[in-house]
């Protein structure tokens, strides 16, 4: 089963830096074995391999492989120190082997910018050192050249590039140094202010339930007196008519007769509720008579008079009798002072005298009959 790149270079560390550096490790590592053994087969095609490559060649491809292995394991510093060293050596080794004072020490930036690449700032300045350090072992292993003094001036120049290299190293780490605190630092405070806006949300989420919890309660409660008010207003309603009736009640005597005691002002509305009583119950009852007592009227105007004459026509319509009983002296000089005719109205003093002139007449139409 093929495993993706990713999970081959990866690196058990918690720092990106780390992850990053150790990933390089891992591949500049991987590279140097596959060029090791690329090198140890052309040599030995061409007929050049002896022992004294053999243990070069396996001494590398053991240490790239461990140095593989601690940086997958999250040891970055130390496989990256390995392979720098490694670099300066190998570099150094070549440089005395071959001989070369011209064109191997050329070659001598390399490790610091394999350094640049895997190590931290403090790193690159000691690898500088190491190389520094290099490059005088090789000036002072190396016999005299015919021309010393381009030597010593690719030696300065090496020197300076390395120092410059360095430098510029140096600064681009600890910019990424600084970018990477200020990124975490800003990470840090957005996932602060994620998580307060977070404890926001639920304050407000918490708040809008209990609001709206209580609206829901506020509003049962508003219902249950609207159907308290209702219930009360249809009660108020039933009693008002209870009232009604009792404050005009319309009284059976006999099959035939109605009895209708007035009590307190009359005023229109007390009149048509009056009128429309009686004209219900004398059509309900099929009553003959209907005796109106007003000896509980204190006063009687223009308009009572003319309503009570009403009265009395419309029930002769109906087919009723009406009898007025209770006319107090004052009641019937105002009644004569405004002009008003009782003609062909019976009129009586007092309810007994009206009951049993009623009778008479009742007991007249049977005999006639």
């Amino acid at each position: 089963m093929r495993l993706p790149l990713s999970s081959l270079i990866s690196v058990r560390h918690p720092d990106e830096d780390a992850q990053r550096r150790g990933q390089s490790i891992i591949l500049l590592a991987a590279g140097l074995n596959v060029l090791t053994v690329l090198l140890a087969g052309y040599i030995a095609i061409t007929g050049a391999f002896s022992e004294r490559i053999i243990g070069p060649v396996i001494a590398s491809l053991v240490v790239q492989t461990v140095v593989i292995i601690l940086a997958r394991n999250g040891r970055v510093d130390l496989a990256g120190s390995i392979i720098v060293v490694m670099a300066i050596v190998g570099t150094i080794g070549s440089a005395i082997l071959n001989a070369d004072q011209l064109v191997i020490p050329i070659l001598f930036p390399v490790p610091l910018l394999i350094a640049i690449a895997v190590l931290r700032p403090i790193g690159i300045v000691a690898a500088l050192f190491g190389i520094l350090a290099g490059l005088g072992v090789v000036a002072g292993a190396l016999p005299p050249p015919e021309n010393v003094l381009l030597r010593n001036s690719l030696f300065v120049v090496i020197g300076l590039l390395s120092l410059f290299t360095t430098l510029t190293g140096v600064l681009i780490g600890v910019g990424h140094g600084r970018l990477r605190r200020r990124l975490r630092h800003a990470l840090d405070h957005a996932d602060q202010t994620a998580q307060a806006l977070q404890t926001l949300n639920e304050e407000l989420d918490l708040r809008v339930q209990v609001q709206t919890e209580t609206l829901q309660q506020m509003v049962q409660e508003l219902e249950e007196r609207s159907l308290q008010q209702e219930r009360l207003l249809q009660e108020i309603a039933a009693q008002r008519d209870v009232i009604r009736e009792l404050s005009l009640p319309i009284l059976p005597v006999g099959r035939d007769m109605l009895v209708v005691p007035l009590i307190g002002a009359l005023d229109g509305e007390r009149m048509r509720q009056l009128q429309t009583q009686a004209f219900q119950r004398v059509e309900r009852t099929h009553a003959r008579m209907l005796i109106l007592d007003v000896t509980g009227v204190p006063l009687i105007d223009t308009h009572v008079a003319q309503g009570l004459i009403g009265l009395i026509q419309g029930l002769r319509l109906l087919g009723a009798d009406v009898v007025v009983v209770g006319v107090r002296p004052e009641v019937a000089q105002t009644i004569v002072g405004l002009g008003i005719q009782l003609r062909d109205i019976s009129v009586f003093s007092d309810l007994g005298s009206a009951l049993q002139h009623a009778t008479l007449r009742f007991v007249e139409r049977k005999t006639a009959a």
